[in-house]
């Protein structure tokens, strides 16, 4: 990662502080979320919507959707694949047949994935009346 020495306006500043102990209390370790990590989300949100501005001040917002969720797939994808390969691999080390036994550790694994995305949509979006 390059390192870069940049100076923010003190609203700015308190403002990502906030986000960052608002995460912090929603469980998240100094590790997990740091001043640094927060400010590259939010550059890197900023550029996807710099990217997508045509002329003048016209926002491409189907663009941007579509971005973006080229970007969540791909992510979902590969934590999938790393919880293939991390489930073989723990089989492997226990000792027991990873034929039999990966596929159900496997789809316990997606299962956890899916009820911690539906929680987390939950906890973040506004659920439609019915």
């Amino acid at each position: 990662m390059a390192r870069r020495n940049i100076y923010f306006k003190e609203k700015t500043e308190r403002e990502v502080q906030d986000l960052v102990q608002i995460e912090i209390q929603n469980g998240a370790t100094h590790g997990d979320v740091n001043f640094s990590s927060v400010v590259n989300e939010l550059v890197g949100i900023g550029l996807m919507v710099k990217k997508h501005q045509g002329e003048g001040s016209k926002f491409d917002l189907d663009g941007f959707n579509r971005d973006l969720i080229r970007k969540v797939s791909g992510s979902r994808e590969g934590i999938s694949i790393m919880m293939a390969m991390l489930s073989e691999m723990y089989l492997r080390m226990r000792g027991e047949d990873v034929e039999s036994g990966l596929e159900g550790i496997i789809d316990s694994n997606l299962s956890g994935m899916h009820a911690a995305e539906d929680k987390a949509e939950s906890k973040h979006f506004l659920s439609e009346e019915q």
